[in-house]
């Protein structure tokens, strides 16, 4: 049964989401770290914070209440998803909160979209204003709870083997409908304690996502450079996808992720994989003419991955999608002069608006020297279990 102490660690941490934009995943490693890693509470911590995040001004309605998002509002606002979600609760915690009758006749009439979706008024505006007749799927999707998906490391296994392995296991997994290499997980799963996980045989990575590195159609031996790498996710990919030969160049402005993808890359058996920081413009003129691919996972909103990581929109503000924007037009015109004359690049942004897409590549386009061979998008989908995702592969003209 739930207590008042775990109601209150809750409230702080989503509070320092919202309040000093934390990011929720860092918070909730704050609040997982102390439990045992099978622990049956790390299943309930992590549903609460991601759904009172996702549903939070639909459940400030619910309650009744006007919007302050104060940490004494969040901390109903968690007692009010444990009513409407059958979490065993005491009669001390149930105290304020209506009964689910009366929060489950308000939960079902909102009084707006963006209410129903949780979600900033001013984002609605510009949702709408972007997306048109999407937005209303879209919207919908972000209200779905996503399931783990991982993708296999064919370095070192199959994803057959992986599923008999976790079948095993008990733990109830299945084949994702379109990725090749991906597993969807019916149920929560602590995957960073599996035996599997430690022996590099998996990565947790969304089906979309693992649908980027094979646009770039690589092969061993060649030359790729992933020049938003990050903490390497798609370099990993790449490196299996060419069998460990050849050479993948990671660069990243920040040195921490850099460390994170050779911690991660050590474990995946992926030994063709070099990283450098991108500490001057000089790192980058020096590859100029030399990639046989390019991969460039541009700064974007992250509005295509908002199911899976709620805490993004709120996060986000008005004035962030024109500085990402300038952002984007910047890398772009600095990393594409990387690709060797008769290379390919992608480059991909994980948002669902047409100002981080196609109109990012209208530009592209216009320019003289640079070729748009196609384009494609993937929207965010609790069917197919992927988030969203924009890419266009360009060449030299």
């Amino acid at each position: 049964m739930v207590t008042q102490h775990l109601c209150d660690e809750l409230a702080r941490a989503i509070a320092s989401v919202l309040q000093e934009h934390r990011h929720a995943d860092r918070a909730l490693k704050r609040l997982l770290g102390p439990l045992p890693p099978h622990d049956e509470r790390r299943q309930l911590i992590a549903r609460t914070v991601y759904s009172v995040l996702r549903h939070l001004r639909r459940l400030v309605w619910a309650l009744g209440e006007p919007e302050t998002f104060s940490a004494e509002q969040i901390g109903r606002c968690i007692r009010a998803w444990w009513v409407l979600a059958s979490v065993p609760m005491g009669k001390a915690l149930r105290s304020g909160i209506p009964p689910r009758s009366a929060l489950s006749a308000r939960w079902d009439n909102p009084p707006s979209r963006a209410v129903r979706s949780s979600i900033p008024e001013w984002l609605d505006r510009y949702g709408a204003e972007q997306c048109g007749n999407r937005w209303d799927a879209l919207l919908a999707a972000f209200e779905t709870e996503p399931h783990i998906v991982l993708r296999t490391n064919t370095l070192k296994t199959t994803r057959n083997e992986l599923l008999e392995q976790f079948h095993r296991r008990g733990i109830a997994a299945t084949p994702h409908p379109v990725a090749p290499d991906a597993i969807v997980l019916s149920e929560y799963v602590n995957v960073f304690a599996l035996e599997e996980f430690h022996a590099g045989l998996f990565e947790m990575q969304d089906a979309a996502s693992q649908a980027i590195a094979p646009l770039l159609d690589v092969a061993p031996g060649m030359r790729v450079v992933d020049a938003c790498a990050g903490s390497g996710g798609k370099t990993l990919h790449l490196a299996a996808l060419m069998k460990n030969r050849g050479r993948i160049i990671a660069l990243d402005t920040a040195a921490w992720k850099l460390a994170e993808l050779r911690r991660r890359a050590a474990r995946a058996g992926a030994s063709c994989i070099e990283t450098r920081a991108i500490t001057s413009t000089k790192v980058i003129k020096r590859l100029a003419g030399s990639a046989d691919r390019l991969l460039l996972d541009l700064p974007c909103s992250g509005s295509g991955v908002w199911r899976r990581n709620p805490d993004g929109k709120w996060h986000l503000q008005p004035a962030d999608m024109e500085r990402y924007h300038h952002v984007q037009q910047q890398i772009l015109r600095a990393y594409l002069p990387m690709l060797a004359p008769s290379g390919i690049a992608v480059v991909c942004t994980c948002s669902i608006f047409p100002d981080e897409g196609e109109r990012l590549c209208q530009t592209i386009a216009s320019s003289s020297r640079w070729h748009v061979l196609d384009t494609g998008r993937f929207d965010p989908s609790a069917e197919v279990e992927q988030d969203g995702f924009f890419w266009a592969r360009i060449q030299q003209r």
